[in-house]
């Protein structure tokens, strides 16, 4: 069996999600128009996720339909294969609710856009400039994730951004790791709990 590490960065070589999926589609929409078909065959996931996502695209305005062409054999094998061209082009996908509404953002996320408008900030005053409120348990636990991994440096409750690393919000996945969605990598090597990075 493969270590941890090398399967990680075999899964991230491959794009996956919604972040991939736009990244495949904001490739192929360069060339012209394009399927599901051409976006699935890139990934390494189900072709009905793919489509799930394309649908809510079009729902939300960012696609347009072209054409519907008769793919496969004449008779019960015959469906409609989606022709797409771009409508929207942002940089970061589009994360959508099923009937194609936007997905507001995460405090994480929201704290992250806060953070790097400030550069030097004070962790209390950090909800007062996200849009919904995001408690401080939520503040305090995402400052230290970003203190161990030395993209914001600082001691309670004043802090400073040393690492502006992109727009995408660095992730504290569940393996207690930071990641940067913006390079495909893992930050740093792990994450202090708040009572460890107090003490």
């Amino acid at each position: 069996m493969r270590p941890l590490v090398d399967m990680v960065k075999l899964s991230l070589a491959v794009p996956r999600g919604e972040a991939g999926f736009w990244q495949i589609i904001l490739d192929l929409d360069k060339k012209g128009p394009w399927t599901g078909k051409q976006v699935a065959d890139r990934t390494n996931v189900s072709r009905n996720i793919v489509n799930d996502y394309l649908r809510r695209l079009n729902l939300g305005g960012f696609t347009s339909i072209v054409e519907q062409q008769l793919k496969g054999r004449m008779g019960r094998n015959v469906r409609p294969e989606i022709v797409y061209v771009l409508a929207k082009w942002p940089q970061r996908a589009p994360r959508l609710h099923r009937d194609g509404s936007a997905i507001p953002e995460t405090a994480k996320e929201q704290l992250w856009r806060a953070i790097r408008m400030a550069k030097q900030f004070n962790a209390l005053d950090l909800p007062q400039l996200c849009v919904s409120d995001v408690k401080p348990a939520t503040v305090s636990s995402y400052i230290y994730a970003l203190v161990a991994v030395g993209v914001i440096v600082g001691k309670w409750p004043n802090y400073r951004l040393v690492r502006n690393i992109g727009s995408a919000a660095p992730k504290i996945l569940t393996a207690k790791v930071v990641f940067d969605p913006n390079k495909n990598v893992v930050l740093g090597s792990s994450v202090v709990t708040a009572r460890e990075a107090s003490s």
